[in-house]
Parts: C-alpha cells; structure tokens; sequence
C-alpha cells in the first residue's frame, strides 16, 4: 500500500512529441528473444512542468536533437542497420517545439535530464545559459564529465554545460516515497524527483501531482519513468491487474498484424507455460544488455509496479508510444495539459497499449517507426550515413 503525501499543489504537465523516432534491436532490451519481435520501436517524450505558484517551468527530458550525426563518437558508434539502433529520424528539436508553442525558452528554469542517454538530453545549446541542467545522484561521479571532446570516450558533448549551472540532486534529506529516495523539487509537494537507479549512474524519475488532495476523489498523480524500462510489458501484467482475456478493441486498432484467433492471450506469453501465471506475470524480463546493474533496475521497476497498480497515477515511460495517441499533445494543442487523465479514464488504454506490439505466432504487431537513417525529412543510404558519422558539419 502506498503512502503519498497530501498536498493541494500541483504542477501543469504537458506532455511533448520530441519527434524523435527510434528502432532498435529488441534482444538488448528484452528477453527472451521472440519471432516477430526482433524490432523495438521507441517514440521519445518529453515533459514542460509548469508550477503556477511559483511560476516556474521545467522540462523533464528533452528527446533526440535533431542533428544527431553530430552526437559524441561514443554514441553515434552504436547507429547502423547492423548496430544497436537501427533507425533514426528526428524532425524537430524541443527547443523548436516549445518557442512554436509560445513557450520562451529563456522562462524554462531546468531541464531536468532523466540521465545522460542521448534520446533523453536534447540539445542544450539551444537554450539560453540561464537554464541550468538538473541531474540525479552519481552523475558526476560516472566519469562523462567532461564532455567531448574533451573526454574522448564520453557519450556527452561538452557544448552542453557550457555557461550554464549543472545541479546534482543527492537526495540525502530524508524523503521516501513508494520506497524511493525523494526530492521535493519545488518544495511545495507538487513535484517529486525519484532516485531510481539501474539504466545508469543517475537514473532519475519524478512523480507530478495533478490533482489536489482536498480534489473530489482525491489526489493524482503521473509517474515519469524515463529509462527505468524501456517496454511497458517489462512490468505488466501483473497479479493486481491481470492481463484481459483477449486484446482490448483499442489495442486492436493499433496492431498492424491481424489477430488469428479470440483466444487467451496468456498461452502466448513468452515467459511462461502455465496461462494463469501467464496472466500476471509480466510479458519480458529486462535484458542486461540495457542496464548497467539489471537487478538494481529490478528493482527500481518493482517498485514502480506499485504505483503502475493505483488507479490514481498514471505511468508514463519515455518510449512508450501509446501516449501519443491517447493522451494531449503540447504539439498539437499548447494549452492542453494531461492532469485531466483520470477525469477522462485514460489510464486502462495506456495500460494495455503495448499489446498493439507483441507478435503473435510470429507475426509482428507494429511495423517498425522507421527504415534506416533520416537526415532532413530524408532516408540517407547506409553508406552515406557511415561517411557522414565520420565527416564533421560545417
């Protein structure tokens, strides 16, 4: 049973559509390996937290930037048809997301990095040296610092700190929610930072509150994971919220592939012969390919499945390419927040979402998000990409 702390503040949060779009090989994520699911497709969202009593704005994460070819050595090693992402297409930067929006970059205080992986840090450099970086335990301590170039094997840019604050949350004050170590960011119980170790060193996540305790049905919350998995199948179902005997009518509209047969989900489930337990036992471990410690990530995902099992709070991974199509998009509508998600009953088709992706015998659910690598709304040829990762822009 949780214990969250009562409080009447909120933060407005805005979920953005960083534009990224990802494909990676599936068997470094998940396990164990299932035909037709070879591909993970990773969709990359971002979060402006607006705190109108104090009247400051934060992100939390900031997705891909848009000249990715010009990341570190370290990180764009890993793209290729036969490498670890084997597609990228990026359209806009967030930067260019909010200022479209009427949002002034130089009014956003943080950008709050969940960690330091490249589809999570954006670009900096196109925010104004007055937004500092906000970071979790042990960032500085992880050996990126510097950036490259000045640290050759750094998976960071140096061009991101410069000029500006980094600040590095410790959480050393005592506050424990749900069993994470806690930081009560503005101070005001609105907004939480979570330590959430085992993606890497850092790993953050945050609790937002977007419903008053005194509210009519009481508080609520969203939950933003960021990487503390990275499929949402990694942590359901679960024997609190069981899988549905046959795929919601929305998860079936998202599939590609047609479904054979009305019959139990469960005998399908990957990990697992005996369809009762098939139905509460989440669909994949998490792979150690992924995780730099997988059984302290582990953990972190066990106890983020206890606030995943609350009808009060709303769990949004950074990939998890449902929200796009269930809940308000800042891109589209600058005005619309997602505190409304309980109001609305939206929680049930987040939840199950990710069904629209599992293969069923062997045929894929999703195609994959994107073919290859994309360079200025066009697919590039493999060579021409390799020639490009190693030719610095002008």
């Amino acid at each position: 049973m949780l214990s969250l702390p009562q409080s009447d503040h909120i933060v407005r949060v805005k979920m953005l559509d960083t534009t990224t779009n990802l494909t990676a090989q599936a068997r470094v994520f998940v396990e164990p390996p299932v035909a037709g699911h070879e591909t993970l497709n990773f969709k990359a969202f971002a979060f402006l937290i607006e705190n109108e009593r104090t009247g400051k704005k934060v992100m939390f994460d900031l997705g891909t930037r848009k000249d990715y070819w010009n990341l570190a050595p370290a990180v764009v090693q890993e793209f290729g048809l036969d490498s670890l992402m084997t597609g990228v297409k990026v359209d806009k930067d967030v930067a260019q997301i909010l200022v479209e929006g009427g949002v002034s970059l130089d009014t956003i205080d943080s950008c709050i990095w969940s960690h330091y992986h490249f589809d999570h840090c954006g670009d900096m450099t196109r925010f104004p040296p007055s937004t500092s970086i906000t970071v979790g335990a042990e960032f500085t301590k992880s050996g990126i610092l510097p950036g490259y170039p000045e640290n050759p094997a750094s998976p960071t840019l140096a061009s991101n700190f410069e000029g500006r604050e980094l600040i590095e949350v410790t959480f050393e004050d005592g506050l424990e929610i749900g069993g994470f170590k806690a930081h009560d960011y503005f101070g005001d119980d609105s907004f939480y930072l979570l330590d959430s170790p085992g993606h890497c060193p850092g790993h953050i996540s945050a609790l937002a509150r977007t419903a008053p305790s005194s509210a009519e049905g009481g508080t609520s919350f969203v939950f933003l994971g960021g990487d503390i998995c990275h499929f949402a199948g990694d942590f359901r179902p679960s024997s609190d919220i069981p899988l549905p005997d046959a795929f919601p009518e929305f998860v079936l509209g998202r599939r590609h592939a047609h479904v054979p047969c009305p019959c139990s989900l469960a005998r399908h489930h990957p990990n697992t012969d005996d369809e009762l337990a098939g139905r509460t036992k989440p669909w994949y471990e998490m792979a150690s390919g992924a995780y730099v410690d997988v059984h302290e990530a582990r953990e972190s995902v066990s106890k983020m499945q206890a606030f995943d099992q609350n009808d009060d709070i709303l769990v949004c991974l950074a990939h998890d390419g449902v929200l796009l199509d269930v809940l308000s998009i800042f891109n589209e509508d600058p005005k619309k927040d997602i505190n409304d998600w309980r109001e609305r009953g939206l929680k049930e088709k987040c939840h199950w979402g990710w069904l629209s992706e599992i293969p069923i015998d062997g045929k894929p659910g999703r195609t994959p998000l994107v073919h290859g690598f994309w360079r200025d709304g066009k697919p590039w040829a493999d060579m021409s990409f390799k020639k490009a990762l190693t030719t610095p822009s002008p």
